[in-house]
């Protein structure tokens, strides 16, 4: 009897439930974050940028100054123009300039802000991938969730947890 009653004990790993809560305030740096992961995660992001490398490397070799201003402009205008995106996203969105409540638990990812929230079930998260600088929630194939590291450096260990536990294992990409 006491064997078979450890074995049901201890032979089942426990699932540990967390519910973490964090407070952040997101500024026009973190969308840039965010724009940049976005844009350069696709197909369209890395050809540009090859193409606009190779024509540089050529237009320097062959001294074909034509096609290296516009393999420079091809390098340099994505993120410039993700920048400029992201500054008048921060500037025309009252929303933005407002702190974000999110809650991870077993049931999802809630995001709270004044008097209003929305519960995502973990089901329903496309993804979940980190940066150097923030980790990114796709609660659809285009819409995130930001949560810059810089400001949930206590609990960050905690939210990488929580997901782990709660997400599919093919849609979470986070790499501590």
């Amino acid at each position: 009897m006491k064997k078979w009653l450890d074995y049901v004990l201890w032979s089942q790993p426990a699932k540990v439930v967390y519910m973490v809560e964090v407070e952040v305030k997101l500024t026009p740096g973190d969308l840039y974050d965010f724009n940049l992961r976005h844009s350069y995660s696709s197909v369209s992001g890395i050809l540009a940028t090859a193409v606009g490398l190779v024509g540089v490397a050529y237009g320097l070799y062959a001294k074909y100054w034509l096609l290296l201003i516009v393999g420079a402009i091809l390098v340099v205008y994505t993120p410039l123009v993700l920048l400029l995106k992201a500054n008048q996203t921060y500037s025309l969105s009252p929303a933005m300039k407002k702190p974000l409540k999110y809650t991870l638990d077993e049931k999802g990812l809630t995001i709270g802000q004044d008097e209003s929230s929305q519960t995502y079930p973990w089901a329903d998260i496309v993804k979940a991938v980190s940066t150097g600088r923030s980790i990114i929630i796709y609660t659809t194939r285009y819409n995130a969730t930001i949560i810059p590291k810089s400001q949930v450096r206590e609990e960050l260990p905690l939210i990488i947890k929580e997901i782990a536990a709660n997400l599919e294992p093919g849609k979470n990409r986070i790499r501590s």
